[in-house]
């Protein structure tokens, strides 16, 4: 017998579900990055938000009245970026849960008894 027909057929390990289903987001977010034209933040900024928010956080300086002004303060562009945002991140987990299921109505569920 010849040694080529015994060679065994090497193959590729599967990739584990985390590892895929996080490359899958990060294509998914850089699509939607560039589609929205944003930009990183710098460093600078960056720092600064979070160490705010860490103070804050560690003062408990968070209160409902002060979220509710924060939110009051937005402008009308502001609410309107936050629709779409929301609205593609509605439609993205409805695209999700379609292609999960392989159908576009929902679950079967228990048939209630009639009595």
């Amino acid at each position: 017998m010849s040694s080529s027909l015994a060679r065994p057929v090497l193959r590729a390990a599967p990739t584990p579900f985390v590892t895929y289903y996080g490359k899958v987001g990060l294509e998914l977010s850089k699509l939607v990055f560039h589609g929205q034209k944003m930009v990183p933040p710098s460093m600078a900024t960056f720092q600064t938000t979070y160490q705010n928010l860490w103070t804050r956080l560690r003062t408990r300086s968070v209160s409902p009245q002060s979220i509710i002004q924060q939110v009051r303060g937005l402008g009308a562009a502001q609410l309107v970026a936050g629709g779409v945002v929301l609205a593609e991140c509605l439609g993205f987990f409805t695209v999700g849960e379609m292609v999960g299921r392989f159908k576009l109505v929902g679950y079967h569920g228990e048939v209630a008894a009639h009595h």
